[in-house]
């Protein structure tokens, strides 16, 4: 199916998405999913895309087909965009309630700037004083939140602007002129082509990877339900073992399915290479680190046996890896550049070309690149009038010229591997580099792109392959968006007012709030080290690494380094997972169906494993609510 489309011209194949049955499916979804996402995130940290976008995609092709009215592909696709986005958005009201977390919690009365405790520093239009009914209330739909919501959703509002003009930019230069693979794309498009064509040999193949990821999904989540879980989640923790031989090693096995569905889709070589980079920070490095106090004398101090991944993960990062990462960042961006510098110019060219003389051409790019640059500068002109002082340079150059190659590095990488790390951090580090004082400066920036733009991307990529119209994918993504920032405060308010978060109604908030208070305090009284020799270093270390590569081919040697360097993110549980899914489906599925026959049909049946997690999941989530449903007031 991929082959065919990418080989026709998408002019003649590309057809529309938008109905008016697609208009009341997201609506739909954005009333249900928005708030059920949010919960579970409060509940255990984690957001619902795979949740949300499997049951919706599936209730709506077999309503609409009950019906004797089936949906084209295109129209479901266009719900499964929107719905991926709508579920994989924190709504941005999140991070108001949390922020009178951070105002009233004793936590935060001992860090000092100039003698202040910082949580006193707290604007108005970031949280109201402490002394606003709003803390006994438990409400956001209140006048002394007038400044905050003014400036969260106009924050909000300009984020959606340049994410979706930088999607469309980088859909035309890596979907449309240098074709690359996004190789989930292609069990995205799957998932969508077996629901709706429904062949024979597809759907018994799809059936089979939903029984496979139901088997799994019960395995691993059914310990919420039992109350004896059957594998610990999110990995099997082997420090305690390994502390005594290799002290400050990360050495476990993830067991989230959605992991072992991510190493199904991608080569050995490449998981091997991602493993390879991941042991070498985590693992090796780590272990080194550890074992003196003449590296990191902080690390060394607070180290001690008993410690868990997560809190060695933790404290390891804060302390040794902050500002090497950033660096890998920077020297990723570079290598791309440098390696690919032909094809990216050219891609280039062809981009300027089409903005200065428009042609025949599904997608806007000079909407696209107007709305980038009116949003990246209009967050920056917002900024600088809520954090007077700051050097504008700084903020335009972060939001303009770092936000656009984080872009740029993020699609690459879905496109090629199917993964983009998470970027913890980025703005306090650059912030880290001025001479700022306050509080403010640094949890507000300007629009900075932290990735999200790959993923948007690659659902770019899936709108080729199911002959959709992109500029309907668009439209789609774009309403995803207003609903989130319209339902999102209705449904944070709400679960607000039900219970005091943090609670043990919120589990995962207690937890997390805390350490989040902690971090931001660090950073704003420059308690976190950024240290500018760490950070070129990790860039040159990146881009010798990933320059191997082009070396390599030249000797005729294929052995991806790229993924290595991505690896430097991945924990090695995750690492290991990743390794396990694409040793599972390269070799031991591959010989039980046939090379030949398994590249045929795989993303059919990985499409169906995910199917079989997200319902499982949503399943499993609705029986928790209901066996943990109780009054939570006290009488």
């Amino acid at each position: 199916m991929s082959t065919e489309l990418e080989k026709t011209s998408p002019v003649e194949l590309l057809e529309y998405g938008i109905s008016w049955r697609v208009i009341l499916a997201i609506l739909t979804a954005a009333v249900l999913f928005i708030p059920v996402s949010l919960y579970l995130n409060l509940i255990s940290g984690a957001l619902s895309p795979a949740i949300a976008v499997t049951i919706i995609a599936i209730l709506f092709a077999e309503l609409t087909r009950f019906f004797g009215a089936p949906l084209r592909k295109q129209e479901l696709f266009v719900i499964y965009s929107s719905v991926a986005v709508m579920s994989s958005t924190l709504p941005p009201y999140y991070w108001l309630v949390y922020r009178t977390f951070y105002v009233t919690t004793p936590i935060t009365q001992y860090f000092l700037i100039d003698g202040t405790p910082i949580n006193q520093l707290v604007p108005t239009w970031l949280a109201p004083p402490a002394f606003s009914p709003v803390y006994q209330l438990r409400t956001l739909l209140h006048p002394d939140w007038t400044y905050a919501l003014i400036v969260t959703g106009l924050s909000f509002a300009l984020l959606a602007m340049a994410e979706i003009g930088l999607a469309i930019m980088f859909t035309y230069i890596f979907v449309k002129e240098e074709k690359l693979n996004y190789p989930l794309a292609h069990v995205e498009a799957s998932l969508i082509s077996v629901l709706i064509e429904r062949e024979e040999q597809h759907m018994s193949i799809y059936i089979l990877g939903i029984v496979t990821g139901v088997v799994y999904a019960f395995m691993t989540y059914a310990g919420f339900l039992l109350g004896v879980p059957l594998l610990p989640i999110p990995w099997f923790d082997f420090v305690w073992i390994t502390e005594k031989y290799i002290p400050g090693a990360l050495v476990g096995v993830a067991t989230d399915p959605f992991t072992l569905g991510l190493g199904m889709v991608l080569p050995v070589k490449v998981a091997v290479s991602t493993l390879i980079g991941s042991i070498a920070i985590w693992t090796i490095a780590n272990t080194i680190f550890t074992s003196s106090p003449n590296f990191f004398p902080l690390w060394f101090s607070e180290y001690y046996k008993g410690m868990t991944i997560g809190s060695i993960y933790q404290r390891s990062f804060q302390r040794i890896w902050i500002s090497p990462q950033f660096g890998f960042i920077i020297g990723i961006a570079v290598a791309l550049i440098l390696a690919f510098r032909k094809t990216i110019l050219r891609s280039f060219r062809l981009f300027a070309s089409a903005i200065v003389r428009p042609r025949e051409t599904e997608l806007p790019l000079r909407f696209a690149l107007t709305l980038f640059l009116v949003a990246s500068i209009g967050s920056v002109i917002l900024f600088l009038i809520l954090v007077p002082g700051f050097p504008a340079w700084i903020a335009l150059v972060t939001s303009l010229v770092l936000s656009f190659f984080i872009a740029m590095v993020a699609a690459r990488s879905l496109g090629e591997v199917g993964y983009f790390p998470a970027i913890p951090w980025p703005w306090q580090v650059i912030v880290y580099f001025t001479p700022y004082n306050g509080y403010a400066g640094w949890v507000y920036s300007p629009y900075i792109n932290l990735g999200y733009t790959g993923y948007l991307s690659q659902l770019g990529k899936v709108s080729y392959l199911t002959s959709t119209r992109p500029t309907h994918y668009f439209i789609g993504v774009a309403g995803a968006f207003a609903l989130i920032g319209i339902i999102g405060l209705i449904s944070m308010d709400f679960f607000w007012r039900l219970s005091p978060i943090p609670s043990n109604v919120y589990p995962i908030t207690m937890i997390y709030w805390p350490i989040y208070a902690t971090n931001d305090s660090l950073f704003a009284t420059r308690q976190i080290a950024v240290i500018p020799e760490h950070i070129g270093i990790g860039a040159l270390s990146t881009l010798g690494i990933v320059s191997l590569e082009v070396l390599f081919r030249r000797i005729g040697l294929a052995f991806p380094t790229f993924p290595i360097v991505l690896g430097f993110f991945i924990l090695p549980p995750y690492a290991i997972t990743i390794l396990i899914g694409s040793l599972l489906a390269n070799i031991i599925i591959s010989k039980t169906f046939g090379k030949e026959r398994w590249e045929a049909i795989k993303n059919f049946f990985i499409a169906g494993f995910f199917s079989g997690l997200g319902i499982t999941v949503g399943v499993g989530i609705s029986f928790t609510l209901l066996s943990k449903a109780s009054w939570i007031w006290p009488w």
